[in-house]
């Protein structure tokens, strides 16, 4: 019967077997695995190993982050523009970062006190965190204040309630553009649930909750600094598979086929129609006193024109008829729009 070696002799057997061995071994194997009769294989020894750790899976695929990545170019563009006029001075803004990462590692990475805010995104459940870096608020907030927005080289401090009233200006700004830029994959309407300039007093999800960091770089003259959204990917599980240039192409294709029915679902429409008398007046005391029976006089004549309203709206000009038994209207002429959307 073989003999069952100890522990103690297996570790006696280990210590004697040399680096020296250890390597030449190796080799021997590697030589073995290289060549081999009438067949050759090579060692890629250049072969690249990715790291993958299973206790942070990605949430967003690379062709979503790519998606990500041109949707908040054109969000960058679009907040260049609107924080320059805001300024009135020239703005730069660029798309620094986006990536996947947990919770407490974008809490660790911010500066301790700066202004961070918790945005409400409906009609999603839950918050992202939108963080201005102190080297870039304080440059915005002297501008706004008649200065010449020059680099912050002061003492960490906390911002005044002026500041902040200052500030919740660009934020506002910020939302409002980022509204214009998801709205192809949502229609979102943001708003500000929580202000604060601790990053440790804003806690939106768990921090082991993966994340998506998009960071951008904000330049005024020589001032520069970063401003940071932070968006749960458990936030934007309804509609992550809508990140995709794939999914936005098919979504903005209609065919024929759903334009007609488009076309005949608009035809069924009911539209409340209304004709009727409008702008006459009566004093308090005459109303007081109004019982069955009596007549009340109004201005319009029977032979002028009247208004025809739908849905509230007056659309068309029109004179009373009697057409059989019933009372009708006879369409004049259209009234012009005041407003595009009537």
């Amino acid at each position: 019967m073989a003999k069952i070696l100890s522990q103690e002799e297996v570790d006696a057997l280990l210590s004697e077997f040399s680096e020296e061995e250890a390597a030449a071994a190796a080799a021997g194997a590697a030589q073995k695995l290289t060549v081999k009769p009438g067949k050759k294989k090579t060692v890629d020894k250049d072969k690249k190993v990715s790291i993958y750790d299973f206790r942070r899976p990605d949430r967003v695929s690379k062709e979503q982050m790519r998606f990500l990545h041109s949707l908040h170019q054109r969000f960058a563009r679009l907040f260049s523009s609107s924080l320059s006029v805001y300024l009135r001075a020239l703005i730069e803004v660029n798309l620094y970062l986006v990536e996947q990462l947990t919770y407490g590692e974008f809490i660790l990475s911010l500066p301790d006190p700066t202004y961070v805010n918790a945005i409400a995104m409906e009609p999603l459940e839950g918050n992202l965190v939108l963080e201005i870096n102190p080297q870039i608020h304080f440059p915005m907030i002297d501008k706004m204040l008649g200065g010449k927005g020059e680099d912050f080289s002061g003492p960490r401090r906390t911002l005044t309630e002026i500041e902040r009233t200052l500030i919740e200006g660009v934020v506002k700004l910020v939302l409002r553009d980022l509204e214009e830029a998801w709205k192809q994959i949502a229609k979102l309407k943001m708003s500000i649930a929580a202000a604060e300039t601790s990053p440790q007093l804003i806690q939106v999800v768990a921090p082991n909750e993966i994340v998506l960091l998009i960071v951008f770089e904000l330049k005024i003259g020589e001032a520069k600094g970063f401003m940071n959204f932070c968006i749960p990917s458990i936030v934007l599980e309804p509609i992550v598979k809508r990140f995709s240039q794939n999914w936005y192409t098919q979504r903005t294709k209609t065919s024929v086929e759903e334009v007609k029915k488009i076309k005949l679902n608009l035809l069924k429409t009911k539209i409340r129609a209304e004709a009727g008398i409008y702008g006459n007046c009566i004093k308090v005391k005459d109303l007081l006193v109004l019982a069955p029976g009596n007549l009340l006089k109004l201005e319009t004549k029977i032979d002028e024109e009247i208004n025809v309203k739908l849905n509230g709206i007056k659309k068309f000009n029109a004179y009373q008829v009697k057409k059989g038994s019933k009372k009708a209207v006879q369409i004049v002429n259209l009234i012009p729009r005041e407003f595009k959307n009537e």
